[in-house]
């Protein structure tokens, strides 16, 4: 357990015990008890104004009750048994221990403490560590922290029957965001010997509804798409993931190694191309027949720094939406001002195609952690209602409103 928890919790608990035995000492009323003079006197006073007839009586009754008092009574105290005051004391520190234990929270501390100090663990303390997590999350199934802490464990390390366990709890307590639901479609598609089903799927495309370039599901539905033999539709999704990956890269090559054997079992299966086949967004000039699309352009945030390494989303939804899954994505990054892009059929996301729309709405993102979505947003720009095919580009400057 952690020092400084420690120690507060020992000084509030030697607080709790001076209370019950000590100070209970100190709380005796001493002092003298009224006698019937001092009543005489007070009865007097109030019959000051009255008949002297009432003063006489009050004397007479004061000789009837007895006036000649010799001793004057004290005030009894509360009867002090140290004994007693000191089994209370280890009977409030027996209870506060006990509901402390029952609750879990020494546990709790204990396993915090442990993960604060992970990097100095050795391999077989990690491994008591995730065990004692597990026991503890069965008794704490509430706890987003643990099953989160475990899905992630198990999917890193390749046991996805026991990542989707947790991954199920986390999205039936109300976890929803895209990342969550992005591994817990891959978790269950690998679990299930690479088949992927309804839910999977289901929770794979919500992620990509809240962000579109949600790489845990573009890599789960690619994979998916593979084994489906719908080679067109993986290339799609990997492709969408290679622009995530900065050119050169391990994971950049490597999906450009599984994007080639995916178009060698394309070409020998005789299925039609995928409508995106550039390799990324910068070749989209290239493409022979885009299809009519929309020309931006970018101008320079006025009076704004933008920091290096920042990435710009360009995205077009149906007209009049601000959100859910866009109809088209381009993902650059901040380069020399102004800066030009176009959105057409080969940067249409699975399913769509820009030139099905003759309006469209435009948004400009720029992200400075690389994600998609407002919340991520440094600077962006909107427009409500652009023509798919318009000859002028579309301008746009973002900014901070």
């Amino acid at each position: 357990m952690s020092e400084p928890f420690l120690l507060l919790a020992l000084s509030l608990m030697a607080s709790a015990v001076a209370w019950v035995v000590v100070l209970p000492r100190y709380w005796v009323r001493r002092g003298e008890a009224e006698t019937n003079a001092d009543w005489l006197r007070l009865r007097q006073r109030e019959l000051e104004d009255e008949s002297p007839s009432l003063q006489e009586e009050a004397a007479l009754r004061l000789i009837d009750d007895g006036a000649d008092e010799t001793g004057v009574m004290a005030y009894e105290g509360r009867a002090y048994n140290l004994k007693a005051q000191v089994l209370g004391g280890l009977l409030l520190v027996a209870l506060v221990v006990g509901l402390y234990q029952q609750l879990g929270g020494w546990e709790d501390v204990e396993i915090a403490d442990a993960l604060a100090n992970l990097e100095t663990a050795q391999p077989d303390d990690v491994m008591a560590l995730i065990d004692r997590i597990e026991v503890r999350s069965e008794a704490r199934p509430d706890n987003a922290d643990y099953s989160l802490l475990l899905a992630e464990y198990f999917l890193s390390g390749n046991q996805p029957n026991q990542a989707t366990r947790y991954f199920d709890r986390l999205v039936e307590a109300g976890a929803t965001s895209p990342e969550i639901l992005g591994k817990a479609a891959q978790a269950e598609f690998l679990s299930s010997g690479r088949i992927l089903s309804g839910q999977a799927r289901a929770r794979a495309e919500q992620a990509l509804a809240m962000d579109p370039m949600q790489s845990t599901a573009l890599a789960t539905l690619g994979m998916a798409a593979f084994e489906e033999a719908d080679y067109a539709q993986a290339i799609e999704f990997w492709q969408r993931l290679r622009t995530l990956e900065a050119p050169g890269s391990p994971g950049y090559e490597m999906l450009g190694q599984v994007i080639e054997r995916a178009r060698q079992e394309l070409a020998q299966s005789g299925q039609a191309p995928p409508v995106s086949s550039p390799e990324s967004s910068d070749d989209v000039a290239e493409a022979s027949d885009p299809g009519p699309g929309v020309a931006i352009e970018i101008l320079q945030p006025a009076g704004e720094d933008i920091p290096e390494g920042a990435v710009i989303f360009v995205l077009a939804r149906p007209e009049g939406a601000e959100s859910g899954m866009p109809i088209a994505v381009v993902r650059r990054q901040v380069s020399a001002w102004p800066l030009s892009v176009r959105l057409d059929d080969s940067t249409s996301m699975a399913g769509q195609l820009l030139s099905g729309f003759s309006s469209v709405s435009i948004e400009v993102q720029i992200s400075i952690n690389g994600q998609p979505g407002r919340t991520n947003a440094l600077l962006w720009a909107h427009e409500q209602t652009v023509r798919v095919g318009q000859s002028e580009p579309l301008k746009l400057r973002p900014s901070r409103d």
